[in-house]
């Protein structure tokens, strides 16, 4: 485990500025904290070697892709069968995050299809046929103003 002494001023602010650009420059980053390229590149690999960067994304656009409707579902399994729904879920393309939870739903589910219909075929002919499943509830995600 990382202990929290080992992370000082220097790698928050590195991991602040890979968090809003993952693709940015040593140079640029070189301009925001007061350290060396080379200096910056060892902490980089260091905080990745800890577990503290885990991966460098990409933030995509969806709707660009042609996925309009973005869904949580609040996924019930029965009791005993969590285990097994939850390595079924995480296999689905459509599903682009499994969230284990207390409560009254096992599972959150973040879904991403380009319809409705495309909706509902993914949750009567998958979802509702997974051994397991005892419940599963949707909310439509809005669109956020930019």
């Amino acid at each position: 485990m990382v202990t929290m002494d080992r992370i000082d001023e220097n790698d928050r602010k590195i991991i602040e500025i890979l968090t809003s650009n993952a693709r940015i420059s040593l140079r640029d980053i070189k301009k925001k904290v007061d350290l060396s390229p080379s200096s910056i590149r060892n902490r980089m690999e260091r905080l990745v070697s800890l577990g503290v960067i885990k991966n460098y994304t990409v933030d995509v656009d969806h709707q660009k892709l042609g996925y309009e409707i973005q869904v949580v579902a609040l996924i019930t399994s029965k009791p005993a069968e969590s285990d097994m729904l939850c390595k079924a879920l995480s296999k689905y393309d459509e599903i682009s995050e499994v969230l284990r939870t207390s409560g009254p739903a096992n599972f959150i589910c973040m879904i991403r299809v380009r319809n409705i219909s495309e909706l509902t075929k993914f949750i009567t002919c998958e979802l509702e046929k997974l051994n397991g499943v005892e419940r599963i509830e949707t909310m439509f995600v809005l669109p956020q103003d930019e």
